[in-house]
């Protein structure tokens, strides 16, 4: 699950810390337990191509690494920022009882990975790896036309800061 963030894995690690933590604790509402949809994507997914599972999904985007000025006296350590966009699509368009519920998914996987990343321990398994002072803010849904679909979109943003070495 979650591994040391350091000098040689910035970018990597703290993006697989943060998919890992969402994968591992946000459900799919469109599948069940038995079922697997591929739903988390590091980009924008090809919404028309044939292996596409469909709505909702989640973008969990690659890092933003920010590293500060003020270090330590020898230079080796100083503080770093990384900044973690996680984008969650729906869509209205479905069949039978799943139409309509683009909406209620977006609320519903919101409410989920804003759970996680408040979660107590979940902040505690972060910190430990170097991700700290995580305070994730949310942008207001927005619908966009994707492919002559209608679809709800949301980012949540989870900074994070740490004081590390970043050189030997």
């Amino acid at each position: 699950m979650a591994s040391q963030v350091t000098y040689s894995n910035l970018f990597s690690e703290s993006r697989d810390n943060v998919k890992d933590l969402i994968s591992a604790n946000v459900t799919d509402p469109t599948t069940s337990s038995a079922e697997y949809r591929k739903w988390i994507y590091a980009r924008e997914p090809d919404v028309k191509a044939s292996d596409f599972a469909g709505y909702p999904f989640i973008i969990i985007n690659p890092s933003d690494v920010d590293i500060g000025e003020k270090g330590s006296v020898d230079g080796k350590s100083k503080p770093v920022e990384w900044n973690i966009e996680i984008e969650i699509v729906t869509s209205d368009r479905g069949y039978g009882e799943n139409d309509g519920q683009g909406l209620s998914h977006m609320d519903t996987i919101s409410n989920s990975v804003m759970s996680v990343l408040l979660d107590m321990t979940n902040r505690t398994t972060l910190s430990g790896n170097s991700m700290k002072f995580s305070q994730p803010t949310t942008t207001a849904v927005t619908t966009e036309v994707v492919h002559n679909e209608l679809v709800f979109s949301r980012s949540i943003l989870a900074p994070f800061k740490s004081r590390i070495q970043v050189s030997t």
